[in-house]
């Protein structure tokens, strides 16, 4: 009897200490909530797409004869100029379908500034596809070599290609995203900004 009585004493004593270390629990766990909710909250940032990122900006690119370039330092060849931008890769089945609308586009709008750039996973299927395909414009491969994954897709927000942007003769973004479902609202917008 004596040890039934300590068993039954002792397991009174553990349940007491777990229902008192549940209530502490219980008690920091609101008060975190409380402290959490009594905070400021923060304001979410809205993705100004009327502008590159500093680091898309920054990006290096390869032009055809191997000299180095930023997108800044493209962007500012072409001041003063509507550009439309063709971000694609040779790998791309839905890049290379839009070349021939691509050509007819260029061939209607002869004040713009078309510069295309590159995914690819190496210069020589970069250049190989231009070549092949007779792509037009301006080229630049991203030197980067990560595709849309890496840190230029990403600055862009990139989840397919093509991606084509449109740019007014002020350097602003006037399309931030659009594919080749967008050629009609492309066009559109190039005869209000040419």
């Amino acid at each position: 009897m004596k040890k039934i009585f300590i068993t039954l004493a002792l397991a009174a004593a553990v349940f007491t200490s777990c229902k008192e270390k549940a209530e502490t629990t219980t008690e920091e766990i609101s008060t975190t909530l409380q402290e959490e909710t009594s905070a400021t909250p923060e304001v979410e940032q809205v993705k100004d797409t009327t502008a590159f990122a500093s680091r898309a900006l920054e990006q290096d690119f390869a032009e055809l004869d191997g000299k180095s370039i930023t997108l800044q330092q493209i962007l500012d060849q072409q001041k003063g100029k509507a550009i439309l931008i063709d971000v694609w890769a040779a790998w791309c089945p839905d890049c290379i379908k839009a070349v021939p609308t691509m050509k007819e586009i260029k061939a209607e709008f002869t004040n713009v500034a078309f510069v295309n750039l590159s995914l690819d996973k190496t210069e020589e299927s970069w250049k190989e596809a231009i070549e092949k395909y007779g792509i037009e414009g301006l080229h630049y491969y991203s030197k980067e070599g990560k595709g849309m994954k890496g840190d230029f897709g990403k600055s862009l927000d990139l989840n397919w290609i093509p991606r084509y942007i449109v740019v007014d003769k002020e350097g602003k973004i006037a399309l931030y995203n659009a594919t080749e479902k967008n050629f009609d609202q492309i066009k559109d917008l190039l005869k209000k900004i040419q």
